[in-house]
């Protein structure tokens, strides 16, 4: 994957340039043997901030484990309990490929986009929290204009409609990205079952 993409998120094919690009990142890092997990960072206490909750509870509806998805709206991954809930990773054997999911804020033409890269997030940095870096990968969403001192006022007064077409877009792509990834290696294993018949 090049380093950053950022897709529109009323692009036609926006849900497919997005799986492809966690699809080609999963590959680029051997992420197919290691467990893949989302951490999607947000609460639904905020309608800006509700994008990551949003994406995992998406990621759940469609069949994701507990154990792949970190931060739903029944229980948000926030600045309170990112370490509580994030810490158990890095104990893991094999390390988990982390895809950090989050809102962001930006310029009014950035306002509804998408962007992939690799490499972590700096989670509550618009609003000025202090928080470690997360994620080999992330994904976040600008869901509406920065304006320096007032980004938590901003991320309050978001529209809901916006926030929850990105957490559908990201959800879904995440989603295509982890099953376009299982199909790949459930055609590794028909592939040396041949062999080993032969």
């Amino acid at each position: 994957m090049d380093s950053t993409l950022t897709i529109a998120s009323d692009d036609p094919v926006a849900v497919v340039s997005l799986s492809s690009a966690l699809e080609r990142a999963f590959l680029t890092s051997h992420a197919g043997m290691r467990p893949i997990v989302f951490a999607c960072i947000g609460t639904d206490r905020c309608t800006g901030d509700a994008l990551g909750p949003l994406v995992g509870q998406k990621l759940r509806r469609l069949g994701c484990g507990a154990e792949q998805v970190i931060g739903t709206l029944e229980e948000p991954l926030h600045a309170l309990n990112l370490h509580e809930r994030t810490d158990p990773l890095h104990e893991m054997t094999p390390a988990p490929f982390i895809v950090a999911i989050d809102a962001a804020l930006g310029a009014v033409s950035q306002v509804g986009s998408i962007t992939v890269r690799d490499g972590g997030l700096l989670p509550g940095q618009g609003v000025g929290k202090d928080l470690p870096c997360l994620g080999d990968v992330s994904v976040t969403a600008t869901v509406n204009v920065s304006a320096g001192g007032l980004d938590a006022q901003i991320l309050q007064s978001t529209r809901l409609f916006l926030v929850q077409e990105l957490a559908e877009t990201i959800g879904t792509g995440c989603w295509w990205a982890l099953r376009s990834l299982a199909r790949r290696a459930e055609g590794r294993r028909g592939e040396a079952e041949l062999i080993r018949a032969a």
